[in-house]
Parts: structure tokens; sequence; C-alpha cells
């Protein structure tokens, strides 16, 4: 399968989709990419690719703080969610019961994606090792807040490569 990167353009941040980068193999990445919101090519930085097609930082802007997250559309979730909420009384509430069910299987199916604290790319089917933990709030408050975040914890030297999950 196929290696994919969703590479947010560094020059317009308020572009919300990444321009898709993909490969077939982590290793057969290209260096660069042409932006689709403005036609630039930015480069990429495959040095964050592990030789056995993981990842230690993100590879559109290099920094070292990554996360874990299903790969599924949040509003299929939602639409899903609200539509077993409607029918609910009209189902005796089985349709909650049908909904947990589906939402499960959903769980269990979907891929994950790791995604950049800084950047929000999106990289998808890369090696599971080195593993990144889940979203923690702390590590987002920090990037976002700098010296102003009022947490106990320092930042991990080297990012989140094998970090533990966050204790929420």
């Amino acid at each position: 399968m196929s290696v994919r990167v969703e590479a947010p353009c560094p020059r317009h941040p308020e572009s919300e989709a990444g321009t898709p980068v993909e490969a077939e193999s982590p290793s057969a990445i290209a260096s660069e990419f042409q932006c689709s919101f403005c036609g630039d090519r930015h480069a990429l930085q495959v040095a964050s690719i592990t030789p056995q097609g993981g990842l230690t930082a993100c590879v559109a802007c290099a920094h070292p703080e990554l996360y874990t997250q299903k790969d599924f559309p949040r509003g299929l979730g939602i639409a899903i969610v609200v539509l077993a909420a409607v029918l609910a009384p009209f189902t005796m509430y089985i349709s909650l019961v049908v909904a947990a069910l589906i939402d499960a299987v959903l769980f269990k199916v979907a891929r994950d994606v790791v995604v950049c604290y800084t950047c929000r790319a999106r990289h998808s089917h890369f090696a599971r090792e080195p593993v990144h933990p889940r979203f923690d709030r702390e590590i987002e408050e920090r990037l976002k807040f700098g010296a102003r975040a009022v947490m106990g914890k320092p930042m991990r030297a080297g990012g989140t490569a094998d970090a533990p999950e966050p204790e929420h």
C-alpha cells in the first residue's frame, strides 16, 4: 500500500486542505511537492523517515511533535449519532445501540493516521514504529502559547517518537 502525506502550504496556512503527496513506499517520497493552493514548490523533510519507514518528525515541517488518531471523517460519525438520536424514540432506543455498534466496528476498521501538532500535516500508511501517542492537549498548548502555557511538565526531548500515552 502506498504512503500518503497531506502537506499544508507553509506560505498559506489558512488553506484548509493539504496537498496530497503519494509514493509507493516511504523511501520513494519526493523531496518536494507543488502546492495545490498557490502552485509554489515546497521541500519535504524526507530525513524524518526512518529506514524502516516510520516517522521521527513531520515530513512537511520536520517538527518532532506528532500524534496518532483514527483516519475517519468526523462529519460521518456525527451524522450517525444524530440520526440514531432522532430515530431513538421511534425504535425504542435500539438505534442508539446500533449506532454504538457501528462506532465500535468503524473504530476497529479505521486505520491510524499520524498528524503534526504544528502544521497539521497528515501522514498515512507509514510504519507503526516509532509509535506516536494519541493527542495530548498539554503539547498543543505549549506549542500554541509557548512560555505563557502553565503546565507542570517540560516538553519531551526528541519529540513524541516512542513516547508514552498521555495520562488524561
